[in-house]
């Protein structure tokens, strides 16, 4: 008596013959190896059959009268292509081989059958097949439902993030405005969609003009939300000093001591970089604090360039920052080039130090713009660069 494991599973086998001794044999060999198994004993009652109540696979005989197994094949497979099909034929022709495989069969054992072991194995082999066909095309269906749930998710992000860059857009000062004599210019190039960097300028009182420059921690939809937390706070902090007389926006340390204890209470897991300036404009006396910012900004008097020093750790990191007081009467004619650190990633050059001294070199040149300026550092708007690249310039003509 042939003994054998159980399958976990009872595969059923739908079996073909119309010799009842063969027939015979086979059935009883498969029932004793676990498969549960239906016979038939013609190509017709055979596909009826299969049709009827579709197996686990097909085991056919070659030679029948009637439909033949060739006939059996090719229907079988055109209505059911990942049906299992193995042909059992005493002919052992190789064209009858060839034929059979061309018309669907998946395997093709020759009787006598020696070894049922041979005929099992066969089976066994085909079922794991078709398994694996299946979970193939399973596979395949469940991830084009997750490719399409992720363009939806894609597109969907698309649409925030153009709504963001909107209002991030809204919230900045146009690329040029002219204040009390001063000429302020900007240009942006966002690594991502959303920018972490932020330029503003704008008018505090009949006597002070505000501007900062900030580069958030991190990049895309986090980060900017950051720079619409900080417009927030600097104009709240000109809405209190035009109703209620409090001055903090007039002193660059004092703002960025709160925005700092601001940030830490948010619990964001953001810092951020700035230098923030006051300009007297009937002083021409320029007010400033950086929170480690860098580069340091450059002050350009039409014949040298000195580089504006401010130590100090960023914005938003250390509860017990403190922030340093500067400042400086400028001169009669000036330009202040403001710039992320984005820009000395962009920029070739074995070291830092050359990078700043081809920074310093570009900006100088007379007649610049925040605009003009990408240019003069070989920078490209239409390149894709790992960091923001944001430059912001002050100018007064004598």
């Amino acid at each position: 008596m042939h003994a054998a494991a159980e399958p976990a599973s009872a595969q059923r086998i739908l079996v073909i013959e119309d010799d009842p001794v063969v027939r015979f044999n086979i059935v009883s060999y498969l029932e004793d190896s676990g498969f549960e198994v239906d016979e038939e004993d013609s190509g017709s009652t055979g596909l009826e059959a299969a049709r009827r109540q579709p197996p686990d696979l097909v085991l056919c005989d070659l030679r029948m009268p009637g439909i033949d197994g060739l006939d059996v094949l090719q229907s079988l497979h055109a209505e059911q292509p990942d049906l299992p099909l193995v042909v059992v034929s005493g002919t052992g022709v190789l064209s009858d081989a060839i034929n059979a495989l061309r018309k669907g069969a998946w395997d093709f054992i020759t009787k006598p059958i020696q070894d049922m072991a041979v005929l099992e194995h066969a089976i066994n082999a085909a079922i794991d097949k078709a398994h694996l066909i299946r979970d193939n095309r399973r596979f395949q269906s469940e991830l084009e439902h997750a490719n399409r749930l992720l363009r939806q998710n894609l597109e969907q992000f698309e649409q925030d993030a153009a709504a963001g860059r909107k209002l991030q857009q809204q919230m900045m000062p146009p690329d040029e405005r002219v204040l009390s004599g001063y000429r302020f210019t900007r240009n942006l190039l966002p690594s991502l969609y959303l920018s972490g960097d932020f330029v503003d300028y704008f008018v505090i009182d009949h006597r002070h003009l505000g501007f900062y420059l900030a580069d958030v921690s991190g990049h895309g939809a986090s980060s900017a939300f950051v720079t619409i937390l900080l417009n927030s706070f600097v104009h709240r902090h000109l809405d209190l000093l035009q109703n209620e007389g409090e001055q903090t926006v007039l002193s660059p340390a004092q703002l960025l001591t709160r925005l700092n204890r601001h940030l830490l209470d948010q619990q964001l897991d953001k810092y951020l970089t700035i230098f923030y300036g006051v300009i007297d404009v009937d002083s021409n006396r320029l007010t400033y604090s950086s929170g480690g910012h860098f580069p340091y900004p450059l002050l350009y008097d039409g014949d040298t360039a000195r580089a504006l020093d401010g130590r100090s750790p960023p914005v938003g990191l250390f509860a017990d920052a403190m922030y340093e007081r500067f400042s400086i009467a400028l001169p009669d004619a000036h330009r202040l080039a403001v710039c992320s650190d984005g820009v000395l990633d962009a920029l070739l050059g074995d070291s830092q130090k050359v990078k700043r001294q081809r920074l310093q070199q570009a900006l100088s040149r007379p007649g610049l713009s925040a605009q003009t300026a990408i240019a003069a550092l070989d920078l490209s708007p239409d390149e894709a660069y790992p960091d923001d690249i944001t430059l912001l310039m002050v100018e007064k003509k004598a």
